[in-house]
């Protein structure tokens, strides 16, 4: 089972006979992907979810949505769902808020949920298509706060002063990490009403972030749920609780939570395959050895490149890859000789530190030998 099918089997089971769990908190996690914006004209409006429903229905194909290929556009076949059993009945959407800024590199969207028991889920939301979202990511590489998540904090602390209660505060991806974030740099008065926090394969940070008070403080708090096969989530540093769980896809794609499996009200435990390991070995090791500063120019310098081509995401960057690849070309040769040098050096250093991770998790022939006994038996 995955989440659609916790849905349909435990929708039913209201949160008072079954209280919040690591599942709910995926889907609602998930929904924050939603473009919410189609409907507030402002943030003081209220909606409930079935109201939001039916308002997304006027404007979008559900069958359409079904053979999307883009999780975050198949996120709201989590809402057709919710929207028919006890569990999320009347749940309240609120607070609606998204701030994307290609000048400085800034995606941002937070909603929170007012469930029917009265707990609060603040939910910012993961990195979009866009290739200023993507960029964003990037930049966490070198930057202790990017622009979105400076914005996540000041939404947190605002919008805890429209609630009643305790707060849960997660996000999928990069909304995970703001998620974390926000929580640790919020108000201590906003921080003391946290009750979870929920980091759903999302990054890590940089050292300043984890040996700071606040993030000290609230770290009891965190749990960071990943897929065997974590990526986004094996990148930067988090001292966190890590639940590794089960996914019914393959390889990067089970970055996509709507493929992470699930029991009655629990998922399916497992551990961190190799390529996760890989990842958190191999680019945590090249980074180590780049600088800031060469850092924040390799990053400027490639996507540059890609805004080159105009493309505003990367699907419209794919729908034309010949073209598109063939600019960014054209600008890689046009670069100044010293920038092609650290661009390929950058590239040579990485190729050295996988190899090299690569290499070490290849089991030495005693090992393989217990390994092939132990699987036959």
């Amino acid at each position: 089972m995955v989440l659609l099918d916790y849905l349909k089997w435990r929708n039913d089971v209201s949160l008072d006979i079954s209280p919040f769990n690591d599942i709910d908190n995926v889907i609602l996690s998930c929904l924050a992907y939603i473009d919410f914006g189609e409907f507030f004209a402002n943030s003081d409006e209220s909606y409930t979810l079935e109201e939001i429903f039916e308002l997304f229905c006027k404007n979008h194909s559900l069958d359409e949505i079904r053979e999307s290929k883009q999780f975050t556009e198949r996120v709201a076949l989590l809402l057709e769902e919710m929207v028919q059993a006890d569990r999320f009945k009347g749940t309240k959407v609120v607070h609606y808020a998204e701030d994307l800024d290609k000048e400085k590199v800034k995606q941002f969207a937070a909603v929170t949920f007012i469930l029917p028991d009265g707990t609060n889920y603040v939910s910012f939301r993961g990195t979009d298509s866009t290739i200023t979202g993507w960029k964003e990511d990037f930049l966490m590489a070198f930057m202790a706060d990017t622009e979105g998540a400076k914005a996540a904090v000041k939404y947190l602390n605002e919008v805890s002063k429209l609630l009643e209660g305790e707060l849960i505060v997660g996000g999928h991806s990069k909304g995970g990490n703001f998620a974390m974030f926000a929580s640790a740099f919020c108000d201590k008065v906003v921080q003391d009403r946290i009750s979870r926090v929920y980091n759903n394969d999302g990054p890590g940070f940089r050292d300043e972030v984890i040996e700071s008070t606040g993030y000290k403080e609230i770290l009891p708090k965190i749990c960071t749920i990943v897929p065997q096969t974590s990526m986004i989530g094996q990148l930067l540093d988090n001292e966190s609780e890590q639940r590794v769980i089960e996914s019914d896809a393959i390889g990067l794609y089970q970055h996509d939570a709507m493929t992470w499996k699930v029991t009655k009200d629990k998922f399916v435990e497992s551990e961190l395959d190799a390529f996760g390991n890989f990842v958190d070995v191999a680019l945590g090791s090249w980074l180590e050895k780049i600088d800031d500063e060469t850092r924040l120019s390799i990053v400027s310098t490639v996507f540059s490149m890609i805004e080159e081509t105009e493309a505003e995401t990367f699907y419209e960057f794919s729908d034309s890859l010949f073209k598109n690849t063939g600019i960014i070309i054209k600008g890689l040769v046009k670069l100044p000789k010293e920038k092609r040098a650290e661009l390929m050096t950058a590239l040579s250093s990485l190729i050295k530190v996988s190899s090299r991770t690569a290499f070490s998790k290849i089991p030495k022939p005693a090992e393989r030998l217990r390994i092939e006994k132990k699987n036959n038996l």
